[in-house]
């Protein structure tokens, strides 16, 4: 049976049932098992607070399913509006599968695809054929993506990508939320800025609006300026803070340095760095590292005056091919090359050992080429026979050659010295031992070749013969060689041991019965001992 009607309006079915509202004409089919209705011009209908608008429709009413054509208009609860060329729409399940060009508005983002299914039960929409999602602040793309119109919450799904006026955010799966505009990474994710590169992943969070990362699982921020890695990363861009945990490396790309540690603070405005927690720094030179640890490593890089100093704190130990040194702490001036040593210093090169109240020394082409010691300094130099030449006083200037060998030391103040005597032959001829408030000594070949004493001396020379081994020695002597730093030393020293997991053992297992077997509380026989 067939029946036609024109401007027909209003015949309700149920609440559950689609309903018509509306149409300029209606031809309906009625047989034995199915009723259908066509609907034709400015077309209305409705399933509870769900309207459907098109311009010609069929709904199937015996299995509540219909077909919309032309300008696709479904409106939800006065909340969602999505519209589409042409559209499915399963009455029972409330489900509606949209074609052509299709966009789902819901008052807080726009989403634009060729394909979506959006449930009305769920409030999620569906789409794999590509999908542009434009909200105040950002534009979304990806291939495929799930988004809750309640909950505001999108999952993407490959070639995810947000840009905004800033930067881009690139990832293979992405959780972002339209309410608080954060992206929480399921996937590896890259973050490119204006000032900046982040290099994230799964289980880290950005929120688009401030720009600040909250990075987990070994992420990466790249700068102009730096490199800095971490297990777990706060970076804010705007203020150029970063605050990392867990196995930093932190790259100066200008000054060719890198700093390790457990923990570190970033803050590139005021140009701080400091990294604690088996801290170490490893400044590359052309044929050269030097290697640095301490308990706190702090960096100081003023744009102003563009100088660049380094503090280390606490057990500080540092390592070069031609210099090792222990003390409190230190500071290095990277600009020009100088390095300041406090409390209890002791540096070595080659085989000298200084120590006094403070030292500081200057690099000269990254070889060590003046030492100035001030208070209670004492210098001991090893010869071609092993004897300790020794020079004792209030200040101590020490200057190098270009292969950081020892030319000359200039004693100013209290001065004492022991030094031995060597031919041409390399045969001992006596030691000398004198007190002299200034002298200036003169080294090579690893021995003493001239001395100059410019105030009235007081000493004596003694032959082999006479030489005693308590004469050997000026008050203070300590040969400390086995305090030497090395780089093999420091890198062991900073290594990260990870901790050794032990699974529980059940208690009914084998195992643990064997390990909790008790000792017999009868002494042991006592055996014959043979004397």
């Amino acid at each position: 049976m067939i029946f036609s009607l024109l401007g027909f309006q209003s015949t309700s079915f149920g609440q559950s049932q689609v309903e018509i509202i509306k149409a300029d004409s209606l031809v309906g089919q009625n047989t034995p098992f199915m009723q259908i209705r066509k609907l034709l011009g400015n077309v209305a209908l409705r399933q509870g607070t769900t309207l459907v608008y098109c311009t010609q429709a069929i709904l199937n009413e015996t299995t509540n399913v219909l077909e919309a054509y032309g300008k696709v208009k479904i409106i939800q609860a006065d909340t969602v509006t999505i519209t589409g060329d042409t559209a499915y729409y399963f009455g029972n399940d409330r489900l509606a599968k949209m074609n052509g060009r299709v966009k789902l508005d819901d008052g807080t983002i726009i989403l634009t695809t060729k394909q979506m299914d959006y449930n009305l039960n769920s409030h999620v929409a569906y789409y794999n054929t590509n999908g542009k999602i434009v909200d105040k602040k950002s534009t979304l793309t990806s291939r495929e993506g799930y988004y809750n119109t309640v909950t505001k919450l999108f999952d993407f799904k490959h070639n995810v990508k947000v840009v905004d006026k800033d930067g881009s955010l690139t990832a293979d799966s992405l959780r972002y939320s339209t309410l608080s505009k954060e992206a929480f990474f399921i996937a590896p994710t890259t973050i490119v800025n204006k000032k900046d590169t982040t290099y994230a992943n799964p289980g880290s969070q950005y929120n688009t609006i401030t720009k600040i990362a909250n990075l987990k699982g070994r992420s990466t921020v790249k700068t102009d300026d730096y490199v800095m890695t971490a297990d777990t990363m706060i970076y804010d861009p705007p203020t150029e803070i970063g605050i990392a945990n867990g196995n930093i490396v932190f790259v100066s790309k200008k000054d060719k340095a890198i700093l390790t540690g457990e923990h570190g603070r970033y803050a590139k405005k005021i140009g701080v760095t400091r990294v604690f927690g088996r801290a170490l720094l490893k400044n590359v030179f052309e044929n050269d590292t030097l290697f640095l640890t301490a308990d706190t490593l702090v960096s100081l890089d003023n744009k102003e005056t563009k100088t660049r100093k380094l503090y280390a704190y606490k057990k500080v130990q540092v390592y070069k091919s031609d210099l090792s040194a222990k003390c409190d702490s230190l500071s290095y001036n990277v600009s020009d090359s100088t390095i300041y040593f406090y409390q209890k210093p002791i540096l070595w090169n080659n085989k000298n050992q200084s120590e006094a109240d403070s030292i500081n020394i200057l690099l000269k082409n990254n070889k060590v080429h003046v030492m100035n010691m001030k208070g209670k300094s004492f210098v001991v130099s090893v010869d071609t026979l092993n004897n300790y030449n020794q020079v004792k006083g209030r200040k101590i200037v020490a200057n190098f050659t270009k292969d950081s060998k020892v030319e000359k030391v200039s004693v100013d103040g209290n001065g004492e010295s022991i030094y031995f005597a060597i031919d041409d032959k390399n045969k001992m001829t006596g030691m000398n031992r004198v007190q002299c408030s200034k002298m200036n000594m003169y080294f090579g070949k690893s021995k003493i070749t001239k001395i100059a004493f410019l105030a009235k001396p007081d000493g004596k020379f003694m032959p082999p013969k006479e030489i005693k081994e308590d004469d050997k020695e000026l008050d203070g002597f300590r040969w400390k060689i086995a305090d030497k730093p090395s780089k093999e030393g420091i890198l062991k020293k900073v290594a990260y041991i990870a901790p050794i997991e032990t699974k529980p053992v059940p208690k009914d297992s084998v195992s643990q019965k064997k390990n909790t077997v008790k000792t017999p509380t009868k002494p042991l026989a006592k055996k014959n001992i043979k004397k």
